[in-house]
């Protein structure tokens, strides 16, 4: 079980690293949303990880399904700012937004 928990830590790190070069090093909005994504899977992965840890996975579950749903939520919202920009602009350059101010 102890090994099993250090793996999931392992990968908890990695997809948390990953999803902040992503945020670090992209201009994109569309990679930035995926960094976004991809650093609260990590999130979620960790509360699941900790929950089966102190043997409380129930909790944990429901925390990651409030996430999850809430994650969503967001995800639809940056979305459609995306799509309204790359209306206004035709870009998705996240340099190129101060055009937005005219």
């Amino acid at each position: 079980m102890a090994n099993l928990l250090g793996l999931n830590w392992f990968f908890v790190a990695i997809l948390a690293f990953l999803g902040l070069y992503c945020l670090l090093i992209s201009r994109n909005l569309l990679r930035l949303l995926i960094g976004i994504e991809i650093l609260s899977k990590a999130c979620i992965l960790a509360l699941v990880s900790s929950g089966v840890a102190i043997g409380r996975v129930n909790t944990a579950q429901t925390l990651a399904i409030t996430m999850i749903v809430v994650e969503v939520v967001v995800v639809a919202v940056a979305l459609g700012l995306i799509i309204r920009a790359y209306g206004a602009i035709s870009s998705i350059d996240m340099w190129k937004l101060n055009r937005l101010k005219d």
